[in-house]
């Protein structure tokens, strides 16, 4: 450092009015509200697998989630949300034979899938949703 006074200021009241300014932009940056929701950032389309038990629900579920995420999951527990695009997500719900099941998340849902075991036939529970569903 040659010249001592190059890397001074020439005013010290402009030096200290240009230090506030900053530090005022800084704290109402701080201060600002902001949205939770983005408006880029849509909600998952919802999926729900129906069936009885023992017709590949969970199958269904894992390989999809692998297509997607290209991982396996052994057991499913609860909603599964995947990313399917740059600004979409999937979220894959597992339904059991429980009709209030069946109607509480058929409600919700943009997708109900339906899986039926081919060798066993529709059991009761299949044709009781699939009139409630007709109704609604």
């Amino acid at each position: 450092i040659g010249n001592p006074k190059a890397f001074t200021f020439r005013s010290s009241k402009r030096a200290a009015r240009s230090q506030t300014r900053i530090l005022d932009v800084a704290t109402k940056r701080h201060h600002v509200p902001h949205d939770r929701y983005d408006g880029d950032i849509k909600p998952p389309i919802i999926v729900v697998v129906v069936g009885p038990p023992r017709v590949g629900k969970s199958t269904l579920i894992s390989s999809l989630v692998k297509r997607y995420n290209r991982q396996q999951i052994s057991n499913i527990r609860g909603p599964i949300t995947v990313v399917s695009g740059k600004n979409q997500r999937i979220t894959f719900i597992e339904c059991n034979n429980d009709i209030n099941c069946m109607i509480d998340l058929a409600k919700i849902a943009d997708l109900v899938m339906l899986l039926v075991d081919a060798t066993f036939g529709f059991e009761m529970e299949t044709f009781e949703f699939i009139n409630i569903l007709h109704a609604h």
